[in-house]
């Protein structure tokens, strides 16, 4: 589609500029009309923003049909995580996670507890969500947690119960290149095994970790 916006005389210019400027001001004098209305006008309700099901599962448009292509992760898990850098002994956790649908089905929500253990002490609360990009026809991804990670990644294809998201991620301070390949060999199974690159060397992945999760 061509973005480029067709040329117009400098007289009809002048006058959607002055429009424009006409209309925003009588948006900000109702606004401090509004603002100005008798003491005993009905005092304004805030909305309910609370993370109830109505609130988060109630949407105006419906959801992209892809999204029905992730559904294999929904549900609640509970994971046994092995990592394993390079030169560095393997550690295990244990991860309870939870994937549910959020806004009418426009994305899907993952939340996740990282347990302390005896090799790996570090307790990490995560959420990410997942979508669909209809501009770029892929699905996308953002993650963050509590120990100040943080990333994106996105999937152009994904098959019935298989999908590979890889993005740039910031982990103890620390950016790379990681691939999320996931899976369900099972319908109580959901897997993923994990591989990161140097951002200089994006292509150059190696394996780190894998999670092996059982529906709860």
């Amino acid at each position: 589609m061509n973005s480029r916006k067709a040329a117009a005389p400098a007289g009809a210019r002048s006058r959607l500029r002055r429009g424009l400027a006409l209309g925003a001001t009588a948006v900000l004098g109702a606004l401090a009309l509004g603002s100005a209305a008798p003491g005993n006008a009905a005092p304004e309700s805030f909305p309910a923003l609370g993370d109830d099901l109505a609130a988060v599962n109630r949407s105006a448009t419906a959801a992209p049909a892809q999204m029905s292509q992730l559904d294999f992760l929904l549900g609640n898990w509970k994971c046994l995580v092995t990592t394993q850098m390079h030169g560095q002994p393997t550690m295990t956790n244990t991860t309870y996670l939870s994937v549910r649908s959020i806004l009418g089905g426009h994305w899907y929500e993952l939340r996740s507890l990282q347990l302390p253990s005896t090799s790996n002490p570090q307790r990490v609360v995560a959420r990410q969500v997942y979508g669909w990009d209809p501009a770029a026809q892929q699905f996308t991804t953002y993650y963050f947690d509590d120990a100040d990670g943080q990333g994106t990644g996105s999937a152009p294809q994904v098959t019935t119960g298989h999908a590979v998201f890889t993005g740039t991620y910031l982990f103890n301070g620390f950016r790379h290149i990681g691939r999320d390949d996931l899976y369900s060999p099972a319908p109580d199974k959901l897997y993923n095994d994990v591989s990161m690159a140097m951002e200089s060397t994006p292509d150059q992945l190696f394996p780190v970790g894998a999670a092996r999760c059982d529906r709860r």
